[in-house]
């Protein structure tokens, strides 16, 4: 039971139309569908006592067995609430809890268009790490950064596929890294290196001025996407 889930249940409703309270019944109905004993909305007085400060939508209880539930509209929603990071911390480290972000709002249109692009294989990740290195060589320092970005990105939805998280076109880098750092993959230093790295990057491919990247930050960016694809690897049994 233990551990955090993502989970979608598409709304009827474009955002702006969307009945949040009405979708919240629906959800919570799904959960009582499974023998929870549900709270919408809980208080300090209903979370257990590692939880009074959260705010989460829903709360489950089911014999020894419990789950706090984040609902949000949108995948962006859900990356923009920087304390869902440390609900799901907390939560993981519960015997029998576990913590779920479910997202109402069906994929944007454009994911739909790409829908059947290929993901990278490790061997095309390193190679992006190869022509990343190269950049830096050349000093070529903004291209380095994006290659590299994207290196990460690819090796963090390959991390998230390893342990049987659902990751693809339209899952947004701060989700990943939220679900990455909740369940221990990434360090809490690495974690705040990749949300400024994010913010280059960003800045960098909307035509905006950025920090100076350096050597350092592609370095970072390419030794952390080597090690969530060797991490991805399945563990090869002794003989």
């Amino acid at each position: 039971m233990c551990g955090l889930r993502t989970l979608w249940i598409h709304s009827h409703f474009p955002s702006d139309a969307m009945d949040l309270e009405q979708e919240l019944k629906k959800v919570a109905g799904l959960y009582a569908g499974q023998g929870f004993q549900v709270v919408v909305r809980p208080g300090p007085e209903d979370l257990p006592a590692f939880a009074k400060d959260f705010k989460v939508e829903i709360l489950g209880k089911r014999a020894a067995e419990g789950v706090l539930v984040a609902v949000k509209r949108n995948r962006e929603q859900m990356a923009a609430d920087g304390n869902m990071p440390r609900y799901a911390e907390l939560t993981s480290a519960q015997p029998g809890w576990r913590f779920d972000f479910v997202i109402l709002e069906a994929e944007r249109p454009g994911a739909r268009e790409a829908r059947g692009a290929q993901e990278l294989s490790g061997e095309d990740i390193n190679r992006a790490l190869v022509e990343a290195r190269q950049m830096v060589g050349m000093e070529f320092i903004r291209p380095a950064v994006i290659t590299a970005w994207a290196a990460v990105e690819s090796a963090m939805r390959m991390r998230l596929r390893a342990v049987g998280e659902e990751a693809g076109w339209g899952t947004m880098p701060r989700t990943m890294m939220n679900e990455l750092y909740s369940s221990g993959v990434l360090s809490r230093d690495e974690f705040l290196q990749l949300e400024r790295l994010h913010q280059v990057r960003n800045q960098i491919v909307h035509g905006f001025a950025s920090p100076a990247s350096d050597v350092e930050a592609v370095q970072f960016l390419t030794s952390l996407a080597q090690r969530l694809v060797d991490e991805s690897r399945p563990v090869k049994q002794p003989a």
